[in-house]
């Protein structure tokens, strides 16, 4: 029995590290070439084409004087569920942003289970496994692509330099919010961004691709942000909520919570 035991936990530890190294072989090609020595600095003056509300919001994150984030790495964790009936479960994850070329790759884990979720090259794919190595799910396509450059636009709130860049186009809707489009080639995606009275963004809404029986549909998606934290003298939202709006009701599928994060260290964990 002491054998056995012995053995799956060296089974295992093979699978993992495995994974691991998929991870960061792609991670450093995904930051090859990148210099961040060079990485301008925020001023007032890249604010000044942006709605006035955003303006407000970049402010109060504290983005002004800091280095422009040209990667990020960030460690999460939080509760994660397929069904609305299903009790939560824990999920860690570690996700890379090359933020110039509009590029991350996530990785998380529940359980036995391991999701790699990728936008590179202006192509996003979902892979699920189980141990690491038996593929159970995997998508890819126009759906998914879309899906995977609105998730690489509300999820900027972690590193909100990236709002100032070109390839993100800001229309004011009211006082407090305010349309963002991002656009790579012949990919766009929007989002609407709500801000409150303290200029924080307090909720993102899109209508997302969500996958049910084997078909895409557009969706309601929502993003609820629940608390703020700084992060290398950044305020970013570090707890929040992920929705499908439903005909049947509310479903949240996602609570992500961020435990570290740094900026320009092009580099794996």
């Amino acid at each position: 029995m002491k054998i056995i035991k012995q053995i799956t936990r060296l089974f295992l530890f093979l699978i993992l590290s495995t994974g691991c190294s998929t991870m960061n072989k792609t991670v450093t090609k995904m930051f090859d070439g990148i210099d961040t020595n060079d990485a301008e600095k925020i001023s007032e003056k890249d604010l000044q084409k942006l709605p006035h509300t955003v303006q407000n919001y970049l402010r109060y994150s504290g983005i002004i004087g800091k280095e422009k984030a040209k990667t990020v790495r960030l460690k999460q964790g939080g509760g994660f569920r397929l069904k609305p009936h299903q009790e939560f479960k824990t999920m860690r994850a570690e996700q890379y942003f090359n933020v110039d070329e509009i590029e991350f790759y996530w990785q998380g884990k529940v359980d036995i289970v391991t999701a790699t979720d990728r936008f590179l090259d202006g192509k996003g794919d979902l892979t699920v496994k189980l141990f690491g190595f038996i593929r159970v799910a995997y998508a890819e396509g126009p759906e998914v692509d879309q899906g995977e450059i609105l998730r690489f636009l509300a999820e900027g709130v972690w590193f909100p330099s990236v709002f100032v860049n070109d390839y993100i186009r800001w229309e004011a809707l009211d006082d407090r919010s305010a349309k963002a489009t991002i656009t790579l080639n012949n990919l766009s995606a929007s989002a609407n961004f709500y801000f409150n009275e303290k200029n924080q963004i307090e909720r993102i809404t899109a209508k997302r691709y969500m996958e049910k029986d084997g078909r895409f549909e557009l969706a309601d998606w929502e993003i609820i942000i629940k608390e703020y934290k700084a992060f290398n003298g950044v305020l970013i939202p570090s707890k929040s909520e992920v929705i499908w709006k439903l005909d049947s009701g509310d479903f949240c599928w996602y609570k992500p919570e961020i435990y570290a994060i740094e900026y320009n260290v092009p580099l794996p964990y």
